[in-house]
Parts: C-alpha cells; sequence; structure tokens
C-alpha cells in the first residue's frame, strides 16, 4: 500500500509541473494614450503596486483560448481610476499543468501612472491608489475614465459618486448616448 502511494505521488509529481517566465522589466507601459514630451510633466507616480492578469484553461493539452497581454495590462491599469499607464514594472508568462488540466497567462505588476491636468478650478491632485478619495481645501481632482462596453452614464456616474448632468456638462456631451472607448473627464471635489 505504501509503495503504490510512492509510486503514485512520483507519477503526479513527473506529470504537474509549472513554469513562470520573466518576459520583460519596463519604465513605462501602456495600452491608453499617454503624453510624452513637454506633457509628460502632468504625470505622477502612485504609491502602491498593482497587479494584472489574463489566463486561459488548457485541457487535454489542447489551449482553450489564447492569453493576451493587453487584458493583463488593462486589469493593473483600470484598478486605479484616472490611472493611464504602469511604471516600474515587470512583465511574465507562467504555465502550469497537471496531467489533464493547467493554466496559461500573463501577469503584469507596476506602479500606478497617473495623468493630472491644471484647470480652472484650482490646482488639480492626482487620486491616491488605494482608490480613496481624499479632499484636501482649494483641490479638485480629476479622473479620465474610459468607457467599457456595457457602461453608461448613470453607472459611471454612480462609481464616481457624481450627478449624470455634471458628466454632461464637464464633457460637453450632447446626449446620455456614450460608446465603447470613449474618455470622460470626472471632477471630484
Amino acid at each position: 500500500m505504501k509503495a503504490r502511494f510512492l509510486i503514485a505521488c512520483a507519477i503526479f509529481a513527473f506529470a504537474a509541473t509549472s513554469c513562470t517566465t520573466r518576459l520583460t522589466d519596463f519604465t513605462v507601459i501602456s495600452t491608453k494614450n499617454v503624453p510624452l514630451g513637454k506633457d509628460a510633466a502632468n504625470l505622477k507616480k502612485g504609491d502602491t503596486r498593482v497587479k494584472g492578469k489574463d489566463k486561459i484553461h488548457v485541457v487535454l493539452g489542447i489551449p482553450i483560448g489564447t492569453p493576451n497581454m493587453k487584458e493583463a495590462i488593462d486589469k493593473a491599469i483600470e484598478q486605479n481610476p484616472g490611472c493611464v499607464g504602469l511604471v516600474d514594472g515587470v512583465l511574465k508568462s507562467t504555465g502550469w499543468w497537471a496531467l489533464l488540466y493547467g493554466q496559461q497567462g500573463y501577469i503584469v505588476e507596476g506602479t500606478p501612472l497617473y495623468e493630472v491636468k491644471d484647470g480652472d478650478e484650482g490646482g488639480f491632485t492626482v487620486a491616491p491608489s488605494s482608490g480613496r478619495r481624499e479632499q484636501t481645501s482649494g483641490e479638485t481632482m480629476i479622473f479620465f475614465h474610459e468607457v467599457k462596453a456595457g457602461e453608461t452614464l448613470g453607472s459611471i456616474a454612480s462609481s464616481y459618486g457624481v450627478t449624470v448632468s455634471d458628466l454632461i456638462k464637464w464633457n460637453e456631451l450632447s446626449s446620455t448616448d456614450i460608446a465603447k472607448g470613449t474618455r470622460l473627464k470626472i471632477r471630484i471635489k
């Protein structure tokens, strides 16, 4: 009985494998429009690190889909409102298999990068990377939100604690219909 158990453990250990490969380190990475040159002065680095993952399943050695590096980057960026990219990070490929089932994917990890704009309402400050909204006198936080499929002005307004009429006014919208990919300006005092 003990011999069978040891043989089963040896077969499983031989058949189960995993691998994580560091693909690259990066200074800046983004799937959004990030200002460069003189406009780069409006970029501020967050204070905590974020991680994004995209994975697929592998059944009987056959991958069900293709892991998407862009999705992993987007998931990391979109964890913090107003984030346009990541700095000082790493991109990894990962996978594991155990006999009949496994997973493959990408992991991206970095520090959030925020775009901060000066405007007519006084100084703007970057949103804390924890997602909390801190208020200091005379300052307004500006977020840029890229509309995802299925989002409405109402759902976006609710997630930032603002009104739909404010979103319409700040973005000079003519109707409440918004298309996927639209970049909305959101102001929070």
